[in-house]
Order: structure tokens, then C-alpha cells, then sequence
């Protein structure tokens, strides 16, 4: 895991929960705004820094372009030849009408198609000259299967002898003949593929002839036509090409900057100076970061525009992105989607930088990142490759496949969300790495250090995890919670069996996890957990409030109607209903045991203990709660396994409440108490549902509760919470401003 010095006045420093640093939040976002303009400046004072992001689209996609139409025009220009075997003189006078017959009644259709797409590649370019025909090579002779065979012919047709049973006065006898091919080459696939289409179109057309000559008109017993959906066919998959473009351009902003202001600032002396700043190492690494996704997005932008320029002039977009060209749409969602590129790739490229020592060594390092970088990118070209959840968690590949779906108009925005937060975990994490081993004294003076340094336990024991430990933590629990609730859901299990499992996986993920790194990171679990003794009395309250909060929260809940978070609809509601079914198979204590007691004590631990703690020995009271209950409720959404939105609102609310008592109590365990009641209440109300609806109690989903039902629980959540106030008032350490 990870450790992070956040200030070397914080050292030895008694981060209780009230405590928080000397500064206002403003003169820190100052402070940080003051650091990233710094950054921004060295860096795009440098003049190669701007060749890259000015000139290089400048130059690069006007040469690109004119390349590209100029092969458009010469791939039609140079016509294809067959070689085509005939196996004798007679073969040939019988086949070569019946081809060039065929071709007549195609009318060229292949030719005018690629006529079109040509005066559309390059209208000033005349193409009357242009001969876009196959040229056919016809050639008889003997042992044609072997020269086939040996690639100097591409097709051979070999006349077989008829049936003179078949033959009568009033009947000819069919013409029967063997087409020879190769099956691994595109060339004679191709030639077999122009001889057969003009074959069939003459038998067509005879055929017709003679229904005509006996005064019958032909009909078909059955007719069938085509009609394309959709988007009209271009020429290229540019749906999947953008996502390795989107690659290239922001790892080629990104690359410059991030050396520059990591193993540039060792070169040139200053980071020494930097980091005796009273700065934060993260607030350091954070700044950087701003700078560098800022340089890259300038230059992805510099790209697009270029690129917009280049295809809307020469009249590419339209071949390229069908008869729409290149609209408005694509451009943000191009933009958005390098916005998710660079911020992913900008932190991974702070992290890599921040190991090495010198140019030299940056670069070497970069190498195979870029490598490893272009192989998601390829995956994009694979039309069968499914995004599904395993993918949505996959670093790098998410946002390739998302980018690729959102061009096709087939992304999941359940799953889109995940990619999006994932990404997101993931950058903090990269950023949290960095900062574990930027400006070390062994990077500072030259001394040997190595990747596993990352992971060696600090000398000393700490009160609380530090803040980019936490995001380590998280960002390892968030696809692992993911993969765990999909995985369960695939089990051909009994309702107890999966009971059982779901409740070991939930204490591994948020308990096993976060101990793990307590344990590596040398925090004191009865201070880093916040497993403190509190006032009795606050132990009551949290069980009236997690007794009674639940009205408040079911409101809270029918508000995502009215903001247009409702994505519940019948189906979903009958698969919860269902499951409530299947739950009454186990007794009702399994219930609570698995729903209740193991989520309310697990979650807290981690979100309210550990990330808690973390947060709050540098932020603010208000902006721990806040964040903590954001990333609560995110976490609800994730875990529900269908990425129900519904239950951000009432999760979030829960968490703030959750987060206020441990707040107020310097305490995990009243919140542990408050999440249980009011699981376990929720849950045992669904249990015997048919129970209380015959008793008149029942409750509908949809509906809101009654006014008196919101009275009482206003008033009891209310008392509750004076009740804390006055009993957690000696716990609370003074607030510093």
C-alpha cells in the first residue's frame, strides 16, 4: 500500500477527529491554483512543448490527408486482373459468352459504386479515364488445379461432362463445369466471387427468355429484397479506429510534460528547493498533474481541430462518417472522450515518471508503457469483443471499448458510468503512487531505489492511514466489489448457499481489504478504524435513528422521480420481488445476519473508519461527510448488480447522516449500531410483507408516506440527534479554523 508524508508539520501531530490544518480551505485552493499556474508556465515555456502542440497538427494532418486521398483515388485507379483457366478451346467458347453476358445484365454495378466513392474522395480529379473493372486474363491449357494451386492462376473452371440422359430434342442439355479456387487467397476468393455473380445473373436472364418464348411470363414463388438500416455503409470502420487515434493523441501531449516536470526538475536542481516548499507531497504532485492533463488536452484539441479542418475541406468526413460528415455530436463526444484519455494517461505517465532519475531514464521508461498502451487500443478492432462488466473495470480497455460503443450508439450507460468512476479511482491511485516516491531522499541524491519501495511498511506507527493510502484502498475495492456482485450472480447456488457467500465476500472486500492496509501501512486499528468508546447515550440515539430514519429516506428515494434519476422500471421491481420471494426459503435472522449485521459493521469500517480517518486528518469536517457519503451511495449504486441509479440519493442521505454521528461522536461504532437498525428494519418490513399488508400496514414503493409517519420520524430523528449533541460534546475535540 501506500504511504504519504502530507506535510512534515503533520508529523507527530494529534490528528483526532475535529482537528484539521491551520489554513482555510480558500488560502489552500489559492495556494494550489498559484502551484499549477507555476507548472503550467515552465512548462509551456519551453519551445518544444509548443512545436508539439501548435505545429506538429499543423504540419502532420494536411501530408496525412493529402495521403490519404491521394491512395483513395490510386486504389480505384489501379484496376484489379484475374487469371482465369479455361481447361480447353471448347470451355472457353462456352463460358466466355455466358461471363460476358452476365456482365451486361449487372450493368456495372460494382464499377458505379466505386465511381461514386471516388468523386466523392477527390471531386476536382476527372474519372472518365479510369478504368475500374477487373481485367479478366483468360488461359487455356492443361493441369490447371496445380497451377491454382501454386498461385500463377487465380481460378480455373474445368467443364465437366453431361448426362446424354439429360439431353432431347426439346431440351439442352446443362452445361456442368467445376470452379476451381484457393481458399487462402483474398485474390481468388474474389476472381470466384466475379465469375459466379455473372454466371448466375446469365442463367437468370435466359431463363426469362425462354419463359418468355413459350408466352409465359416468369414469376418467382418467392421474392425477396434488402433494405439497410442504420447508418449508410463508409468505407471505413472509423467507429473503431478513433479509440487508438484518441490513444495517440493524448499520450503524445501527455509524454513531454510529464518527464519534464518529474525527472526534469532532478536534472536541473530544483526539486530539492520544490520540495522544502510547505507543500503537501500529493498538493506537489497534484499541481503537476493539473499541468500536464492541461498540456494534454491543449494538444488532443490542436489535433481535433486540425483533423475537423482537414476532413470537412477535402470532403473525407463524408466518406469516413457516412452522409452526416463530421457533425457537432461526434466533436463533443470526441472531446469528452480525450478529456477521459488524458486524465487517465496523465496520471499514469506522473507515476512512471516520478521512478526515474533523468531524461534517459524516463524515456526508458515510457517505451513500453506506450506499448502496453497501444494494446487495448488495438482490442477495439475486434468487432466480436463484448463491453460487459469485466471490461467496464479493466484499466485502459474500458474507456477503449466505451469510446468505440459511443461511436456505434450501443454504449450501456450503467456501464459507462462505471468505466467513467473506475478511470477516475484509478488516476487518483496513479497519483497516489507517484507521490509515495516522489522527492525521496533516494531520488532526491541519487541512491538506488526500486518499484519495491512502493510496498515497504514506514518505521513507525501512524494514528490513521493517509489520504492517498485511502485512495489506493478504494481504488483496489471498487472493481473488486464490481467483479464480486457479477460473479455471485452467476452461481447456480442455493438462496441460503448464496447467502452465505455474499455475506463472506462483503467482510473480505470491506473488512479484509482495509485491515490488509492498516496492517501494511502501520495504522493502529483502534485509532485508524475510530473503534473508540463513546457516551452511552449515543449508542440509544443511533438505534432511534436507524429505527426512524427510514420515512425520511423513502422520500428521499421517490425525489429520483422528480429529477429524472427513475431507471427502475416493471422488470427490475419484479426481480427485487422475486428475490424477497426467495428469501423467505431461510429463516428470518440469516436475513439480518447477511443484510444487516455484515454490511452495517463491514461498510462502516471502511467507509466511516478507515477512509473516514484518512480524509479528515487533512480536509474539513464538512467535506469529509460530504465525500465520504458521495462515495457511500456510488458504491450502493455499483453493488446492486443491474447499476440501479435509484439508490445514489438515498444512500448519499444515509451516509450524511452516518457520517455526522461518527463526526459528532468521534466514534465508528454508534454508526454501526444506526446502519444495522436500519437495515435490518427495512429488511424484516419486505420479509413480511404479506404479513403487514393484511394487518393494513402496508407499504407501497411508489407512494409517499403519510404525513404523521413523517411527523413522528422527524421528531424522534431530531431528538436523537440533540440527544448526541449534548452527550458527544465532551468526546469532540476543539475544531481548529
Amino acid at each position: 500500500m501506500l504511504e504519504n508524508d502530507e506535510n512534515t508539520a503533520e508529523k507527530g501531530a494529534n490528528h483526532g477527529i475535529g482537528q484539521y490544518p491551520r489554513r482555510r480551505f480558500s488560502a489552500s485552493a489559492s495556494r494550489f491554483g498559484r502551484l499549477c499556474l507555476k507548472e503550467l508556465r515552465e512548462t509551456l515555456r519551453d519551445r518544444r512543448t509548443i512545436v508539439t502542440l501548435v505545429l506538429m497538427p499543423l504540419l502532420v494532418y494536411p501530408l496525412l490527408t493529402m495521403a490519404f486521398q491521394r491512395f483513395l483515388v490510386t486504389s480505384f485507379e489501379t484496376s484489379r486482373e484475374f487469371h482465369i483457366g479455361l481447361s480447353s478451346e471448347e470451355t472457353a467458347a462456352r463460358i466466355k459468352p455466358l461471363v460476358a453476358l452476365g456482365e451486361l445484365v449487372l450493368k456495372n454495378e460494382d464499377a458505379g459504386r466505386a465511381k461514386e466513392i471516388a468523386n466523392k474522395a477527390a471531386p476536382s480529379m476527372p474519372m472518365a479515364a479510369v478504368d475500374l473493372e477487373p481485367h479478366i486474363q483468360w488461359k487455356t491449357g492443361s493441369n490447371l488445379e496445380q497451377r491454382v494451386e501454386d498461385g500463377s492462376l487465380d481460378l480455373a473452371i474445368l467443364l465437366k461432362e453431361s448426362d446424354p440422359a439429360d439431353a432431347s430434342p426439346q431440351r439442352i442439355a446443362p452445361l456442368t463445369c467445376e470452379i476451381v479456387h484457393r481458399a487462402d487467397s483474398a485474390t481468388s476468393k474474389s476472381a470466384l466471387e466475379y465469375v459466379q455473380r455473372r454466371l448466375r445473373a446469365a442463367n437468370e436472364h435466359l431463363l426469362r427468355e425462354k419463359l418468355r418464348k413459350l408466352g409465359s411470363e416468369p414469376t418467382l414463388s418467392v421474392q425477396a429484397g434488402d433494405r439497410a438500416v442504420g447508418d449508410s455503409g463508409t468505407m471505413l470502420s472509423v467507429t473503431t479506429l478513433i479509440p487508438l487515434v484518441l490513444i495517440l493523441m493524448t499520450i503524445t501531449g501527455a509524454v513531454y510534460p510529464a518527464i519534464d516536470l518529474t525527472a526534469g526538475e532532478r536534472e536541473r536542481g530544483t526539486l530539492e528547493a520544490l520540495m522544502a516548499a510547505p507543500v503537501p507531497r500529493l498538493g506537489l504532485l497534484a499541481g503537476k498533474y493539473v499541468a500536464v492533463l492541461t498540456v494534454a488536452l491543449l494538444t488532443a484539441g490542436a489535433n481535433l481541430v486540425a483533423m475537423t479542418v482537414m476532413l470537412t475541406s477535402t470532403g473525407l468526413g463524408t466518406i469516413l462518417f457516412g452522409p452526416a460528415g463530421l457533425s457537432p455530436l461526434v466533436l463533443v463526444q470526441v472531446f469528452a472522450l480525450l478529456i477521459l484519455f488524458a486524465a487517465f494517461f496523465s496520471a499514469i505517465l506522473l507515476a512512471v515518471t516520478s521512478f526515474a532519475r533523468s531524461f534517459k531514464e524516463a524515456q526508458a521508461y515510457l517505451i513500453p508503457l506506450m506499448l502496453l498502451a497501444l494494446a487495448p487500443g488495438v482490442m477495439s478492432l475486434m468487432p466480436e469483443l463484448e463491453f460487459n462488466r469485466t471490461w467496464a473495470v479493466t484499466p485502459l480497455v474500458n474507456i477503449v471499448l466505451l469510446a468505440r460503443d459511443v461511436f456505434k450508439g450501443t454504449a450501456d450507460p450503467g456501464l459507462a458510468a462505471v468505466a467513467v468512476l473506475s478511470t477516475a479511482l484509478y488516476a487518483v491511485a496513479a497519483i497516489a503512487l507517484a507521490a509515495r516516491v516522489f522527492g525521496t531522499d533516494a531520488l532526491l541524491y541519487g541512491s538506488e531505489a526500486s518499484w519495491s519501495d512502493l510496498f515497504h511498511r514506514p518505521a513507525h506507527d501512524r494514528d490513521a492511514a493517509s489520504f492517498a493510502g485511502a485512495m489506493f484502498c478504494m481504488a483496489i475495492l471498487f472493481p473488486c466489489s464490481f467483479l464480486t456482485v457479477t460473479l455471485l450472480a452467476r452461481l447456480d447456488l442455493s438462496t441460503l448457499g448464496l447467502l452465505w457467500l455474499n455475506a463472506a465476500a462483503l467482510a473480505l472486500l470491506f473488512g479484509g481489504i482495509p485491515l490488509a492496509a492498516a496492517f501494511v501501512q502501520r495504522v493502529r486499528v483502534g485509532e485508524g478504524f475510530q473503534l473508540r468508546a463513546t457516551h452511552p447515550l449515543a449508542f440509544v440515539s443511533a438505534v432511534v435513528i436507524g429505527l426512524a430514519v427510514w420515512p425520511l429516506a423513502h422520500e428521499v428515494f421517490l425525489l429520483n422521480r422528480a429529477i429524472g434519476l427513475a431507471t427502475f422500471g416493471e422488470d427490475l421491481f419484479r426481480l427485487v420481488e422475486d428475490a424477497v420471494d426467495k428469501w423467505r426459503e431461510v429463516p428470518s435472522w440469516t436475513i439480518v445476519l447477511v443484510y444487516a449485521v455484515v454490511p452495517g459493521v463491514c461498510e462502516e469500517l471502511f467507509f466511516r473508519g478507515y477512509l473516514f480517518r484518512a480524509i479528515a486528518r487533512t480536509k474539513r469536517a464538512d467535506y469529509t461527510i460530504l465525500l465520504t457519503a458521495v462515495l457511500f451511495g456510488v458504491f450502493h449504486v455499483v453493488n446492486t448488480g443491474v447499476g440501479a441509479a435509484e439508490r445514489f440519493l438515498p444512500s448519499t442521505f444515509l451516509g450524511l447522516v452516518l457520517g455526522w454521528v461518527c463526526w459528532r461522536t468521534g466514534s465508528v461504532l454508534p454508526g454501526m449500531l444506526l446502519h444495522v437498525c436500519h437495515n435490518g428494519l427495512l429488511l424484516m418490513i419486505a420479509y413480511y410483507r404479506d404479513e403487514l399488508a393484511a394487518r393494513g400496514w402496508g407499504v407501497e414503493e411508489q407512494s409517499h408516506m403519510p404525513l404523521t409517519w413523517l411527523a413522528a420520524s422527524t421528531v424522534a430523528v431530531a431528538a436523537s440527534i440533540a440527544v448526541i449533541v449534548v452527550a458527544g460534546r465532551r468526546k469532540r475535540l476543539p475544531e481548529k479554523s
